[in-house]
């Protein structure tokens, strides 16, 4: 069966769900959009601050648990797979979720399932507000072991699961009272905390992508997953599309533990600040001022087949154009993305100035056919713009953006900086791109992984 996530046009029911919150910063969690406007005709770029663990996120083991698994150490079908709602929307206010509860749900929940407690807490009392801590449900004990017992690969919750989260405003709390995360963590199980719009999901299974930023060692990051209603199979072949994040030669992210074991700390946190456009992300027709930003891109857009025009062996140095990229596309399917697959990544690191320099590019007639053939993204594992080469890390001007400047004002979304396509096996295989939900951006860190079934 092709499934309607596979197949937007001929079937106009909803698929793709985002569940992330947006990241704008608050009293109880820290963290914004940075608009950074770097003058003399250049055009402003959109970075972003996590300071520490909020908004929708990931944790890993080692985020509670002394020696536990990094995101690197957690296969990627652990956030990536199918998923069994379990609804306890009746336990807001303040009702536990124990092992009765869960039993009596909890019948369609299988070994190996991600597991999604449903409350709607935030559509109550908005994430913002005191009452969405106090009132919270919570997981206790004996719902925690039963989590661990059923077999599953990870917990996603729209709530703080610990009771003892209530008590954080107001006194420091040690690391073995947050008995959920010690349980579940402790099991080597994932969580996807603090996730939104669960209320979408009319289904009792849905198929779930809830990596967050690619952050090497990291006991978590920001995330913005999605759910697909309905899917082809249990378990595809995965594919991290992403480059690991890490600071390098532009100076545009740094990373590092906001709190850790070694310095005290009851928990570990990871931090990450973008400022601007960095490795793996998304920049849509906004940058240019020609049409949607990331708040327009959250929706069906998230998930799409691709075509792969196979540029190795054409692309090497030199520029790439028109008629190569016709030759190595075959069929166009306009509704899927466009992935441009040279190989480059494999002879050059991002972290590499050399990236900037030995980087094919698009030429502008390339970019034309691009956007004559209908697509409305595309995704390249090299540097993409000619201007791009002579600027390296600098911001650039419209006018210095030849390639660039013709797909946003077409309307085209790219997504820059892609890494192991030579892995993929399949032709069209299914991308999930999961950009971080950020307000009034014309571009976003993302991560992107491939599905083949």
């Amino acid at each position: 069966m092709l499934s309607r996530a596979m197949n937007h046009a001929e079937d106009n029911e909803v698929a793709v769900i985002c569940l992330s919150n947006q990241i704008s910063s608050h009293w109880s969690w820290s963290g914004d959009t940075l608009h950074l406007d770097p003058g003399d005709g250049c055009l402003p770029e959109t970075g972003v601050d996590w300071p520490k663990h909020g908004f929708t996120h990931v944790d890993a083991p080692c985020h509670m648990i002394h020696g536990g698994r990094t995101l690197d150490d957690c296969d990627l079908n652990q956030l990536c797979g199918e998923a069994a709602v379990v609804d306890v929307s009746d336990l807001v206010p303040s009702g536990a979720v124990n092992a009765d509860v869960l039993e009596q749900r909890g019948d369609h929940v299988k070994a190996g399932d991600l597991l999604i407690l449903r409350s709607n807490l935030h559509e109550v009392h908005p994430h913002s507000t005191g009452d969405y801590w106090q009132k919270s449900p919570y997981v206790d004990a004996d719902g925690s072991q039963w989590i661990v017992e059923r077999g599953c690969r990870a917990l996603v919750i729209d709530f703080p699961q610990d009771y003892v989260a209530r008590e954080m405003d107001g006194r420091l709390v040690t690391n073995p009272e947050f008995t959920e995360h010690q349980i579940v963590l402790g099991a080597n199980l994932m969580h996807l905390e603090h996730v939104v719009k669960l209320s979408a999901i009319e289904q009792d299974r849905v198929f779930l992508v809830g990596w967050p930023l690619r952050l090497p060692g990291a006991d978590g990051g920001p995330a913005s997953p999605v759910a697909l209603t309905e899917w082809p199979g249990p378990d595809p072949r995965i594919t991290d599309l992403s480059l690991p994040v890490t600071e390098n030669w532009m100076g545009k992210v740094s990373t590092g533990l906001a709190k850790s074991f070694e310095q005290g700390d009851p928990v570990q946190e990871t931090r990450v600040r973008f400022a601007g456009h960095s490795h793996t992300h998304l920049l849509t027709p906004k940058y240019v001022g020609a049409g949607i930003g990331i708040d327009g891109f959250m929706g069906e857009q998230l998930e799409r087949r691709a075509d792969i025009a196979d540029l190795t062996g054409m692309a090497n140095e030199g520029t790439i154009s028109a008629e190569i990229l016709l030759s190595a596309v075959g069929e166009v399917h306009s509704d899927n993305i466009l992935l441009l697959r040279s190989g480059f990544d494999e002879r050059v690191c991002y972290d590499d100035a050399g990236w900037f320099a030995f980087s094919p590019s698009l030429s502008a007639d390339a970019a034309r056919w691009i956007a004559d053939a209908g697509y409305t993204v595309v995704g390249a594992d090299f540097e993409l713009d000619a201007g791009r080469k002579a600027l390296g890390a600098a911001s650039a001007r419209k006018d210095q953006l030849d390639a660039e400047a013709v797909l946003l004002e077409r309307g085209v979304c790219i997504l820059k900086n892609l890494c192991n396509m030579g892995a993929l096996g399949s032709d069209h295989p299914v991308i999930v791109m999961m950009p971080l939900n950020l307000r009034d951006a014309e571009a976003s860190p993302v991560r992107v992984l491939a599905l083949e079934w």
